[in-house]
Parts: structure tokens; sequence; C-alpha cells
């Protein structure tokens, strides 16, 4: 469900608006970066086990709306191959999101049908009784957390490669006009 919004804001931007502005890309940038943060934040302190699912989901749509944010940055300056990276690291994490987050919601409801609680402070042991769960829950963290060489390290890095590619943005010199840089003639 929620890669339905970003569906959704995707085809709204670039299929239903002739040109996005420069600025829709910022705002859409800094709307993500704080929902990823304040998603990390929450989630970092949580002991229930749904819970801390859905703040980490809430952290990794905010990646990806940065994401896109970047991509209409990069859109409204003509960096198409730049626009392409970023817009291909969104797709691909929201595709790798959809796959580790399911093996996790998995992972979660076999625990909690076999011990019938949610807090983590109360499931201690559970890797002799349930190996099988415990090994795919550990792959689904480690994709989660973004690390090699996993799916989830795999996306982040290439948006990271395309928030590193930023400076080369050209610095808008009139904060009235909504159409910075004015595109350029074929």
């Amino acid at each position: 469900m929620l890669k339905t919004a970003v569906y959704g804001l995707l085809r709204v931007t670039f299929d239903l608006l002739q040109e996005p502005a420069w600025w829709w890309g910022v705002t859409a940038l800094g709307v993500g970066l704080i929902t990823a943060f304040y998603g990390v934040v929450f989630a970092a302190v949580q002991t229930d086990m749904k819970r801390l699912l859905a703040y980490s989901s809430i952290e990794n749509i905010g990646i990806v709306l940065a994401g896109l944010g970047l991509t209409l940055v990069f859109h409204a300056y003509d960096m198409a191959l730049l626009a392409a990276l970023a817009l291909a690291a969104t797709l691909y994490h929201c595709l790798n999101h959809a796959l580790f987050k399911t093996l996790l919601f998995l992972a979660t409801g076999s625990v909690m049908h076999a011990t019938s609680h949610r807090s983590l402070g109360k499931l201690g042991g559970l890797i002799r009784r349930m190996p099988w769960v415990a090994g795919l829950a550990l792959i689904g963290t480690l994709a989660i957390a973004g690390l090699p060489p996993l799916n989830g390290f795999v996306s982040e890095w290439l948006l990271f490669q395309a928030f590193l590619l930023t400076p080369g943005l050209p610095i808008p010199t009139s904060t009235c006009s909504s159409r910075w840089p004015p595109r350029r003639l074929p």
C-alpha cells in the first residue's frame, strides 16, 4: 500500500504536470529526509515488533521520497542521466523494501504465533526453538539495515551516489522564478 502512494506521486509529477519546478524537488527532498529521520529515531526506541516494523517503513518511505525529490531536482535542471540514476535507485529501493519487509513481517508473524508476545524483551532463546525463522529474520534485518552484499545496500548505495552528485547542480540566482534554470533549447 505504501508503494501505491509513491506510484501516484510519480504519475502525477511526471505525467499530469507539465514541467515540474526545481523547488518541488527540494521540498520533496526535505520532507523525505525529515520523514526518514523521524522513522529512524522512533524505530530505535521500540520494543514492540509491529511498531518497530511500522517505523522502519516510515523511514524507508522517507528515503524513497528523498530519492523522488532528487529525481525532480535533476529533471528540472535537464540532467537526464542523473535523474535516471536517482529514479532507478528510488524504484529499486521500493522493490527492495517490499522484499525485505515481507520477509520481516513473515518472521514476526511466526514469532508472534509461536510465543503470543510482541515485546522484544520477552523473546529470549528463540534461536534454539526456531532456527529457520531466526536465520531468515537475520537476513531481513541485515537487508533493511543496508549492509552489503544484500539488496538494501545496493539501492541505498545507488541513491547515495546520486546524492554525491548534487554539488554539480547550478545555484539558482532568482528565488521568484519557479523555472530556474530555464530549459535549454535543443
